[in-house]
């Protein structure tokens, strides 16, 4: 096979220079700005940025890497899919009980709680003012990304996945005395030590005080969560959630993480892609974790 030539050479030169000079200034800004970070974070991050110009130039080349064999596994850029913070808000009945304390500790604290398994079940189930709750504790308190929504129980069928924001102001837009209550409730718990008594305080309100305006004028009383709530099946949810759900997916059986594979998760163009075996939800995948690792695998 004959050699690279001086000009082909140069221009590899050139292209992995331009790689360090983005890796480097990616790097720096990080350093610079987002003190909080840790220096494994930035330079998690500053890989990140770089990985799509690796994986550009030297895809077609990477038939030597064992992609999914040694380096690379699903489950390590799968992060937890968290049951029960939302099973037990949906499940509330009056004070916040223990289980509920828990998992929402454990979404206060843990920077890796990021995605939480919404299950719609098989008819009428969630409320409108639970789902709304939910989606606002997740936005203010925690490190919660996305809110994974499935339906059919254990069937687990994906309906779609939603930043917190997102479900918080589509329900806001369409229940607006949503958002104004729970401003309301949050004035109200200013004065709590922590951010874990803040939430049990909103939770406990939320589910118990008469806080809900009527909708007609005069001496009536105000109504409580019970009176206002929608009760929601899946159709109605994705009405309520039409702009804010992420639908794209990629088709999953259980195979190791070919270099094929990668490629279809890589070129879907949201954060967090869902793994589907026919309908069902299998894996969540951080799509930007899989690109450091497999531009990591490259490098290696």
């Amino acid at each position: 096979m004959p050699g690279l030539s001086l000009r082909a050479r140069i221009l590899i030169a050139l292209a992995g220079y331009g790689v360090l000079a983005v890796f480097g200034a990616v790097y720096l800004a990080l350093k610079w700005r987002a003190t909080s970070l840790t220096p494994t974070q930035q330079l998690v991050l500053s890989g990140i940025a770089v990985a799509p110009i690796l994986l550009a130039a030297l895809w077609e080349h990477l038939k030597g890497v064992k992609v999914g064999q040694v380096e690379i596994t699903l489950g390590e850029v799968a992060p937890i899919l968290h049951v029960e913070l939302a099973s037990e808000i949906q499940n509330l009945e009056g004070s916040a009980t223990q289980p509920l304390l828990e998992a929402m500790s454990a979404a206060l604290r843990k920077k890796d709680f990021r995605l939480v398994l919404v299950n719609l079940r098989s008819g009428p189930y969630w409320w409108s003012t639970r789902l709304y709750l939910l989606a606002a504790l997740a936005e203010e308190y925690t490190n919660i990304e996305r809110l994974v929504f499935v339906e059919q129980d254990a069937a687990r069928l994906f309906v779609g996945i939603a930043p917190p924001a997102a479900v918080r102001k589509a329900l806001a837009k369409k229940f607006p005395d949503l958002e104004r209550v729970f401003r309301a409730v949050q004035q109200s718990v200013l004065g709590y030590p922590n951010a874990a008594a803040k939430v049990g305080g909103i939770i406990n309100e939320w589910s118990n005080q008469p806080l809900f305006q009527p909708p007609a004028k005069g001496p009536t009383p105000l109504l409580h969560e019970r009176d206002v709530r929608d009760i929601a099946d899946c159709a109605t949810v994705r009405v309520w959630l039409t702009d804010a759900l992420e639908t794209e997916s990629r088709a999953w059986k259980g195979e190791r993480a070919t270099r094929s594979l990668c490629a279809k998760i890589l070129s879907c163009t949201i954060p967090f892609v869902p793994l589907l075996n026919g309908s069902r939800l299998e894996k969540v995948v951080n799509r930007g974790e899989l690109a450091t690792k497999v531009a990591l695998s490259v490098l290696s």
